[in-house]
């Protein structure tokens, strides 16, 4: 399976250093985890308690998410909310977490995915996630419950669980600024926040709902800039 991340840890370096919300409520990161789009998983066997390699791979999500909070950490992040959100919502070894970083476990729980979120975190990131029901490609396909929906719209725009968290974490005015998952689910995510990256940079300025504002010093800064707008590619691999 073809798992990318959407931003290295450099980059997230820079926009939660640089974020408005890391210089006046300082950083806190709130980290969804699902298991369907973990690294290798292709079936039921790997996915539930009954699968005969569902602890193995239950290692392998908690690995994943353990590189998100090292990432964090790393970009000055001073709080952590990790959500385990596969299956019963206990999948995660919590032993092997920090003991500064809150998990948020079990159902029923507020914001569901995105239980304990909140206006106060700098960032969001997306872990394990997988593609919709609908899309014929994605590996684990499935919108939240595959034995009970076979979709899920929004003002008349269809769903994946990542664009479903990812406008939770909006209404938040939270910034998704990581994702991984397999590639289907990755393109999927990216139709809902493209150059959405712009509006997290401190020089940067949203005006609508599809453009930012930016004011260069002179056209040499403004010429820069369209170079690197034209040539970023977050599909890529550092």
């Amino acid at each position: 399976m073809n798992i990318r991340v959407l931003l290295s840890t450099f980059v997230l370096l820079a926009l939660l250093g640089g974020s408005a919300h890391a210089q006046t409520r300082g950083l806190k990161v709130h980290i969804s985890v699902d298991m369907e789009g973990i690294a290798g998983v292709v079936t039921a066997d790997q996915l539930g308690p009954e699968g005969f390699e569902y602890e193995r791979f239950r290692e392998f999500m908690t690995k994943e998410a353990l590189a998100a909070v090292a990432a964090a950490k790393e970009a000055g992040a001073t709080e952590i909310v990790v959500a385990d959100s596969h299956g019963n919502g206990e999948s995660l070894l919590v032993e092997q977490f920090p003991a500064d970083v809150k998990i948020v476990r079990s159902w029923p729980r507020k914001l569901e995915m995105m239980g304990g979120l909140d206006g106060t975190f700098a960032a969001a990131i997306f872990i394990g996630y997988h593609a919709s029901t609908t899309n014929p490609t994605g590996v684990r396909a499935h919108t939240f419950s595959s034995a009970t929906l076979t979709r899920v719209t929004l003002n008349g725009v269809e769903m994946s669980e990542g664009a479903w968290n990812a406008a939770i974490a909006g209404r938040f005015d939270v910034p998704v600024v990581m994702v991984s998952g397999d590639d289907a689910a990755i393109a999927e995510i990216r139709n809902y926040l493209p150059a959405e990256l712009l509006a997290y940079l401190p020089t940067f300025e949203r005006s609508s709902a599809h453009s930012v504002r930016f004011r260069p010093k002179d056209m040499a800064e403004a010429a820069a800039v369209m170079q690197f707008i034209g040539e970023y590619r977050p599909d890529l691999s550092p």
